[in-house]
C-alpha cells in the first residue's frame, strides 16, 4: 500500500516537474527526453531474454503517461522543492513521496537499529501531517497516476509476450500492472478520506473505510515468484527487478496510509462539536486525565473507571434538571399547535402525554448512566436486550398516549359543526391502531431477537383452521360488534335497554360493550349477545317524550263544565311551548327518499289526546296524552310539571273537582225499620 501511495506521489511529482520543465529546461531538452524515453521503450518490448551489461547507476521513475524514465538521483526531489509555494495536491504529493521514500530507505538499511527507528518516527510524522492536510483540503480530485491508455498498453503487451513465450517479459509486466492498480487504489483512498472529512464521519465510519479498502487490497494483491538469475544484466531482467522494488514500496505505502488511518481515525474524522458531547468521548476524555491513572488501577478489577463514574452521574443530573424545561416545551406545545381556543381538558391532555414522557426520559438516563457506569463489564449485552424491549414499551406507550388525545382534539374540534358524529367509529379506529401499532412492535422485538417473522406467519396459515375453532366466541364477538357498528343500533351516551339491563352505552368495543345503570353500575355484555337481543333505545327520537296520565273529577260534576274544561285543555296544550304540536313541521327540511315515513324514521311524536276516556268507580276519567318537545329527562319533567299546574287552573275555573275514593255506607237500626236510614260518606 505504501509503495502504491509513493508511485502515486512519483506521479503527482512528475507532473509537476512536466508543468515547470520550462522554466529551467529548453524545448530542445524536452524532446531528447521524450526521444530517449521512447527508443528505451521499445526496445524493452522487443528484447529477448539474453544477458547485457548492467543499467547505470540511476533512478527509475513513472512518467505522467505511466512509462519509466532515467533520471539522475534528487533530481526531480530537488526541482520540485524549488517551486514555492504548493497547493493542496502539490503538498499531497510531496508528502506521499516522501513516506515512498522512507519506506525505500528502510528496504535498504541493514543491521541498523537506530536509523530504523529514526526513520519510523518521520513516517509517523509525515502521515500525520498528510491526515492533517486531507482532513482540512477542500480539493475534490487528484490527478490519475496513470492513464488507461498505458493500462490497455500493458495488458496488450502480457498477451504478445504470453504468445511468444517470453515469461520473463510477461512477469515483469504483470508486476508493472499490479503496480499501476496499487497506485490507482492509493489515488482513491486519498479522495475517500477526504470526501470522509468533508462529510463529517464519524470515526467508526472512518476505521470502517480503512477496513474496507485493507480487506479489498488483500483481495487483489498477487504472488509474484521473481527468479533469482546471478549475472543476469538483461533489460527485461533489471526491469522486472526494478518494477518488483517499487510495487513492495508502493504496497507498503499504501498499507502504512490504511493502517494508520485505523488505529488514527480522529485525525480524519472532522467532526461538529456535538459529535464530541458523547459518552465514550466523555469517558475517554476523563480517563486520559493523569489524576484519573491511579484512581483506574484500583478500579480495574471490578471493570469499572473513573470517566464511567462520572459521566453516568453527568447524564443523571442533566436528565434531572432538564425535567422542567421539556415539560415546559410539552405544554407549550399543546397549546401552540393542538388546541386552538381555551379548553378544559387541556390539563388532562397535558397529564396524559406528561406521563410516558416522564418515564421514558428517565430511563433514557437510566439506561445511558448505565452504560457509561459498565461499558467494559460482559453482561453488558444482556442489559441493552433489556433496553431494548423497554425501549419499545415506553415509545408503544407514548405513541398510545399521543394517539388518545389527538382523537379527542380532533374530535372535540369537529363536533363543533357535526352534532351527528358517531364517536364509537373513532374509539374503534383508534382501538385498530393501537392494535396493529402492538403487532409493529411485536414483529421489530421478534427481528431483534433473529426469529424468524415470515415463518410465524406460513405456522399461523397452516394452524388458521384450529385457531379459528379455539377463538369461536371471540370471533363471533367480534362480528357482532362490527353488526352492531354497521347497524348503527346505539352509541356512546345513548339510553338503552337490553334484555333486563337499562342504561348508558359507556363503551362500544371490539368483543363486548359496557353500559352504564341508573344506579352507576357497570354492566358489560358480549356483542355477540347484543347483536340477537331486543335493544330499546331512548335516544333514537328527535322530538316527543311522552306524557300520559288521567285526571279525575267528581260524579258531582256539570257535563257542561266537563265540555268545556276538555276544550280548554286542548287549547292550552296546542298553545304551550313545550308541547309538540301536530299542525307545526317539525324535523330537517332537507327530503330523502325512504320507505318508512319521515316522523318514523327521525323519532317524531306530536300527537295530542284530551278526551273523557271512562266512568271509573270514584271518577269520571279524562285522558291527557301528549308529547314534549324536548327529549332530555329534566326537560321533560319541567315541561309535564307546568302542564299539571295548567290542568289544575282549569279544573278549578271550570268548577271541577279532582276525585278521590269515596264509600256510602247503611247502617239499619232495629227501631226504625227503614225510615231512619243514615247515609254516611268517607
Amino acid at each position: 500500500m505504501t509503495a502504491t501511495k509513493l508511485l502515486f506521489s512519483h506521479l503527482l511529482l512528475l507532473c509537476f516537474w512536466f508543468y515547470s520543465l520550462p522554466a529551467f529546461s529548453s524545448v530542445g531538452q524536452v524532446q531528447k527526453v521524450i526521444t530517449d524515453l521512447q527508443t528505451r521503450q521499445n526496445q524493452q518490448d522487443t528484447e529477448p531474454d539474453t544477458t547485457s551489461k548492467t543499467a547505470p547507476d540511476t533512478t527509475s521513475q513513472t512518467a505522467p503517461d505511466g512509462r519509466q524514465t532515467t533520471v539522475a538521483p534528487n533530481e526531480t526531489t530537488s526541482k520540485l522543492d524549488s517551486i514555492t509555494p504548493l497547493n493542496d495536491q502539490e503538498q499531497i504529493a510531496k508528502d506521499v513521496q516522501t513516506i515512498y521514500n522512507i519506506n525505500q530507505q528502510l528496504l535498504e538499511i541493514e543491521n541498523n537499529d537506530q536509523l530504523v527507528k529514526a526513520l519510523l518516527d518521520k513516517k509517523t510524522t509525515q502521515l500525520t501531517d498528510l491526515m492533517l492536510l486531507l482532513r482540512s483540503t477542500q480539493i475534490d480530485t487528484l490527478p490519475v497516476p496513470v492513464s488507461s491508455e498505458r493500462i490497455n498498453f500493458i495488458k496488450s503487451r502480457i498477451a504478445i509476450n504470453q504468445e511468444r513465450g517470453n515469461k520473463l517479459a510477461v512477469l515483469r509486466d504483470q508486476v508493472q500492472d499490479q503496480y499501476y492498480i496499487t497506485l490507482i487504489d492509493t489515488r482513491q483512498f486519498i479522495l475517500d478520506l477526504i470526501n470522509a472529512a468533508k462529510n463529517y464521519q464519524s470515526t467508526s465510519d472512518v476505521e470502517d473505510l480503512a477496513n474496507k479498502a485493507l480487506a479489498d487490497y488483500k483481495k487483489k494483491q498477487s504472488i509474484f515468484n521473481i527468479p533469482n538469475y546471478e549475472n543476469n544484466a538483461s533489460t527485461i531482467y533489471q526491469t522486472l527487478q526494478q518494477n518488483y522494488t517499487q510495487l513492495l514500496i508502493a504496497n507498503t505505502t499504501y498499507l502504512d496510509l490504511m493502517n494508520f488511518v485505523i488505529n488514527h481515525p480522529k485525525l480524519i474524522a472532522s467532526t461538529h462539536w456535538f459529535q464530541f458531547v458523547t459518552l465514550n468521548s466523555s469517558i475517554s476524555f476523563i480517563n486520559t486525565q493523569p489524576i484519573a491513572k491511579p484512581i483506574n488501577q484500583r478500579l480495574a478489577p471490578f471493570k469499572i473507571d473513573i470517566g464511567g463514574i462520572l459521566t453516568a452521574l453527568m447524564v443523571y443530573f442533566i436528565i434531572y434538571f432538564s425535567f422542567p424545561f421539556i415539560f415546559k416545551f410539552v405544554h407549550w406545545f399543546i397549546e401552540k399547535f393542538l388546541l386552538d381556543d381555551v379548553y378544559s381538558s387541556e390539563e388532562i391532555i397535558y397529564e396524559e402525554l406528561q406521563r410516558p414522557i416522564l418515564y421514558f426520559l428517565v430511563f433514557i438516563g437510566i439506561d445511558m448512566g448505565t452504560y457509561a457506569l459498565l461499558y467494559k463489564t460482559d453482561f453488558r449485552p444482556s442489559l441493552e436486550t433489556i433496553s431494548f424491549l423497554f425501549y419499545v414499551f415506553f415509545g408503544l406507550w407514548l405513541l398510545f398516549k399521543a394517539l388518545d388525545c389527538y382523537v379527542i382534539i380532533k374530535i372535540r374540534n369537529i363536533t363543533k359543526t357535526n352534532k351527528e358524529l358517531r364517536k364509537e367509529l373513532f374509539n374503534l379506529g383508534v382501538k385498530v391502531s393501537k392494535g396493529i401499532l402492538i403487532l409493529i412492535a411485536i414483529a421489530v422485538i421478534l427481528n431483534h431477537f433473529g426469529i424468524n417473522i415470515t415463518a410465524i406467519m406460513s405456522t399461523l396459515g397452516i394452524g388458521g383452521l384450529a385457531f379459528a375453532l379455539a377463538a369461536k366466541d371471540s370471533l363471533s364477538n367480534l362480528f357482532g360488534g362490527v353488526t352492531v357498528l354497521l347497524d348503527n343500533v346505539f352509541k356512546m351516551g345513548d339510553w338503552v335497554k337490553i334484555d333486563d339491563v337499562e342504561g348508558t352505552i359507556a363503551e362500544i368495543g371490539l368483543r363486548s360493550t359496557t353500559i352504564r345503570t341508573f344506579d352507576n353500575a357497570l354492566v358489560t355484555i358480549p356483542n355477540s349477545i347484543i347483536s340477537v337481543s331486543s335493544v330499546i333505545n331512548w335516544n333514537r327520537r328527535a322530538v316527543g317524550r311522552r306524557i300520559k296520565m288521567y285526571i279525575g273529577v267528581t260524579y258531582e260534576s256539570n257535563m257542561d263544565d266537563i265540555r268545556q274544561a276538555l276544550e280548554d285543555l286542548r287549547n292550552m296544550l296546542q298553545d304551550h311551548p313545550g308541547i309538540a304540536n301536530p299542525k307545526q313541521k317539525i324535523g330537517s327540511s332537507k327530503r330523502q327518499f325512504r320507505f318508512s315515513s319521515h316522523e318514523d324514521t327521525q323519532g317524531i311524536k306530536s300527537t295530542q289526546l284530551v278526551y273523557m276516556d271512562r266512568y271509573n268507580d270514584y271518577s269520571i276519567d279524562i285522558l291527557i296524552y301528549c308529547f314534549s318537545r324536548t327529549i332530555n329527562w329534566s326537560e321533560w319533567l319541567d315541561v309535564k310539571e307546568d302542564v299539571m299546574f295548567k290542568i289544575a287552573e282549569i279544573l278549578n275555573k271550570n268548577n271541577l273537582q279532582f276525585a278521590y275514593p269515596t264509600q256510602v255506607r247503611i247502617f239499619k237500626q232495629e227501631e226504625n225499620d227503614m225510615n231512619n236510614d243514615m247515609f254516611k260518606t268517607e
